[in-house]
């Protein structure tokens, strides 16, 4: 048995992660020369001990400043609007940078006597340890000296993220204009169409109570995909009802052959949201590669878990004999998934994760995400 990871979550050493590292490490090298001739060295000219000392102790606070903020509280808390959090991060980095600042200044005080390094120690003893939160020129100093370089590399940080955002939601509105109008292009008029199932299902609905129940439920089915999709998200309880009623229709359909069709959902959906549409694919992935590609006994099984703020959506079905696992890969990556994988990384971005799990006989996808609190 093997497993296939979500083809976002990039490997250590992919060629584009190593690229990046190196990118880094070029942009640290010019940086650190630049601090140390033409910051720390016009500064402070004591001599060549204190100059060095300085030097890696802003060049280190800096990349740990950067990659703190910039890849861990920025994404979790200031992009999402957590402002507490965020304003108690800021506080915890000053105050490790001043204690920081606090024993260089001490020590360099001790190995050199000149005017510059004992009038910036008598600062930070004057103040004491705590005088980041007590003494506004301790604090000020402390902030001015080790920030500043941190402050630029995170703002042309914070505007590349914009512009990417920006981009990948006009590519988004893009992608969903492009499936309306294939959408619309191949249907009739929506309105002629549900008053047409609604005659049928009235006039048949005393002789075929089956029949009319399976209008009824085609007539949902497509309701839901031309009225209820329009938002952003759905509420969970309504797209899962979507799921269901497209099993019934399947198994009705499938009825005269040997596929068993199965569905459980654990948990309580009514208090969530999700995007719309986002769940079918997996669904119709298995019936197409699964259930309709053979005449031998097979079963489709779904499943939905909600718990915490986590849906656990997982699809299994059994794989034909006649395709070859190597066939099963080739099919099952292709547009639809393809494009849910696309919309997956850009909406629940570090908020998912996608797990192919395949065998000889049987294929299993599940989905692990992040399902909102309805407003």
């Amino acid at each position: 048995m093997s497993q296939v990871q979500d083809e976002f979550m990039n490997p250590i050493l992919n060629p584009t992660t190593i690229k990046r590292w190196i990118n880094h490490i070029l942009l640290w090298a010019v940086f650190s020369y630049f601090m140390r001739y033409f910051v720390v060295d016009i500064f402070y000219k004591d001599n060549i001990v204190v100059v060095n000392w300085l030097s890696i102790s802003l060049i280190i606070q800096t990349i740990s400043l950067y990659y703190c903020l910039g890849y861990y509280v920025f994404p979790r808390h200031l992009y999402n609007f957590s402002i507490v959090p965020f304003i108690s991060w800021i506080l915890v980095c000053h105050f490790i940078i001043y204690e920081s600042n606090y024993l260089l200044f001490y020590y360099l005080q001790q190995i050199n006597s000149g005017p510059r390094i004992e009038r910036d120690w008598q600062l930070f003893h004057h103040a004491y340890w705590y005088g980041c939160f007590s003494n506004g020129a301790a604090a000020f100093f402390s902030f001015f000296y080790s920030f500043p370089f941190a402050i630029i590399l995170l703002a042309v940080q914070v505007v590349n993220a914009i512009i990417n955002l920006r981009t990948k939601n006009l590519q988004l509105e893009k992608d969903k204009l492009n499936l309306e109008l294939d959408f619309l292009k191949s249907q009739v008029n929506p309105h002629f169409l549900f008053n047409t199932l609604n005659s049928v299902y009235s006039r048949i609905f005393d002789n075929d109570e089956k029949a009319a129940d399976l209008i009824l439920r085609l007539s949902e089915l497509m309701r839901y995909n031309l009225y209820e999709t329009d938002s952003p998200k759905i509420a969970l309880d309504k797209e899962l009802a979507y799921i269901q009623n497209y099993l019934n229709l399947e198994r009705n359909r499938l009825s005269d052959r040997h596929v068993v069709i199965e569905y459980e959902q654990r948990g309580n959906p009514s208090t969530y949201q999700i995007t719309p549409l986002l769940l079918i694919a997996f669904v119709e992935n298995a019936f197409k590669h699964g259930a309709k590609g053979t005449t031998d006994p097979a079963y489709v099984q779904v499943s939905a878990d909600i718990t915490a703020g986590q849906l656990v959506f997982r699809v299994e079905n059994s794989v034909p004999n006649k395709l070859p696992v190597s066939e099963l890969d080739r099919k099952s990556g292709g547009v639809g998934l393809g494009n849910v994988r696309r919309r997956l990384d850009t909406l629940y971005k570090d908020k998912y994760e996608l797990v192919v799990t395949q065998t000889e006989i049987t294929y299993e996808v599940t989905l692990i995400i992040q399902v909102e609190i309805l407003p």
